[in-house]
């Protein structure tokens, strides 16, 4: 996948940490866009497409089940990753991807660029 089509969006209720998973992934070069409610997903640009949609802990599996759909129907290829508050959780099937617990930076570095690919330099890759 070539890096500029390397999109993410992630979608969760608490600033602070929607806005640190934003910086660690654009470190890396990828294209990060964050969202706080459902209804702001609309304002992502159709193109490129997001390739992988993060939904963070702090959502309800309403308000995933909702997000997996509506971004499903805006992006078909979409990939999905739910960060669980605690491993012990199940993720019932709902999502494609559950992953269990990520304990810091490197392991959502790698488990993102295991579902998506991982992007080259970009100008954000220099922050250190």
């Amino acid at each position: 996948m070539k890096t500029a089509q390397l999109s993410v969006l992630i979608f969760g209720r608490d600033a602070h940490l929607l806005e640190a998973r934003k910086w660690i992934l654009q470190s890396r070069g990828y294209r990060v866009s964050t969202v706080s409610r459902l209804a702001e997903l609309d304002a992502i640009a159709l193109v490129p497409a997001v390739s992988l949609l993060v939904l963070c802990h702090t959502l309800s599996r309403k308000d995933c089940k909702q997000a997996v759909a509506h971004a499903s129907a805006r992006w078909p290829d979409v990939k999905k990753l739910v960060l669980l508050a605690d491993a012990s959780e199940k993720g019932d099937g709902i999502l494609g991807l559950v992953s269990q617990s990520l304990d810091g930076p490197s392991q959502l570095l790698s488990t993102v660029g295991q579902l998506v690919g991982y992007a080259g330099s970009s100008s954000y890759s220099h922050i250190y």
